[in-house]
């Protein structure tokens, strides 16, 4: 179990907990305690964290420390399918430093395919590979609808954007994924008759926004970043083209790659099961 290692207070009086560097408050904490109970750090410094959950070990970059202490929950809410991955296949992605594809190992699976177009992430997941024998093949290259062809049994997708080019596949496989824009989702809809699980708003008034991100130096990019996409999809003419430069400027900034990756906006937890239902496990 990971332990809290300090305590604060915020301008507003509430307490929070310290966890690994991560501002927490503690009904957040005791709900993550129970999912993460045979989780341990065994080591954390600037650059990287080593994370033991049962019998694995896995190299994480901090800040996907956080994503996985913070989705870990959600991931098996969302991520898996209503039918059994034991000896499956994955195609994994957006696979990060990993972390997902130890995830399906927990739950069963007899093989990864690895998609990651960050070569420091791509590198991170071989050393992973290699530490914990996993059967995991590495693509370090962006996603494209080719990978569709490949020898797997379901798809997890969660890159930040990438789903746009499923548009141009003829059919979609057995697959979860998160949607990160609203007419993308309306035309996956329309093309393939992908349904939502759930859907989650993260900006200045959202309710489920962690208190953690206030946090940040990078929380007023990502609230500009979320209003203006907003207001391009809600304008025409000039002001539309106006919007569309604030946005190129916004996303030149060296921190949008995090902002993004902290979904700012609007997500739908998104599923396609053609073969097995749509019925499943996956709540609405």
């Amino acid at each position: 179990m990971i332990l809290p290692t300090g305590i604060g207070v915020t301008g507003r009086g509430k307490p929070f907990l310290l966890v690994a560097d991560r501002a927490i408050l503690p009904h957040q904490f005791l709900k993550r305690m129970f999912v993460t109970w045979n989780w341990k750090l065994v080591r954390s410094s600037s650059q990287y964290y080593d994370l033991r959950i049962g019998r694995y070990t896995i190299k994480l970059r901090p800040e996907y420390f956080q994503i996985i202490f913070g989705e870990w929950g959600e991931w098996k809410k969302y991520h898996l399918p209503p039918f059994s991955l034991k000896g499956a296949t994955v195609l994994d992605i957006g696979a990060g430093c990993g972390e997902t594809a130890l995830f399906y190992f927990i739950h069963g699976v007899e093989r990864v395919i690895c998609v990651e177009p960050n070569p420091d992430l791509a590198r991170i997941i071989s050393e992973n590979v290699r530490s914990n024998e996993w059967n995991v093949e590495v693509q370090a290259r962006s996603f494209d609808t080719g990978m569709l062809n490949l020898d797997f049994d379901f798809m997890k997708m969660d890159c930040e954007g990438c789903e746009i080019r499923l548009l141009s596949a003829d059919t979609l496989p057995s697959c979860v994924m998160e949607v990160h824009d609203g007419q993308i989702l309306h035309a996956l809809t329309s093309k393939f008759g992908l349904r939502v699980a759930s859907v989650k708003t993260v900006g200045k008034n959202s309710l489920n926004n962690d208190f953690e991100r206030r946090q940040f130096r990078m929380y007023y990019l990502g609230w500009r970043f979320t209003r203006v996409r907003e207001k391009l999809h809600k304008t025409h003419g000039l002001r539309r083209f106006y919007y569309a430069i604030i946005l190129v400027i916004l996303e030149l900034h060296p921190d949008f790659a995090n902002v993004y990756r902290a979904r700012w906006g609007r997500v739908w937890e998104a599923y396609y099961f053609p073969d097995k239902g749509t019925g499943g496990g996956l709540s609405e």
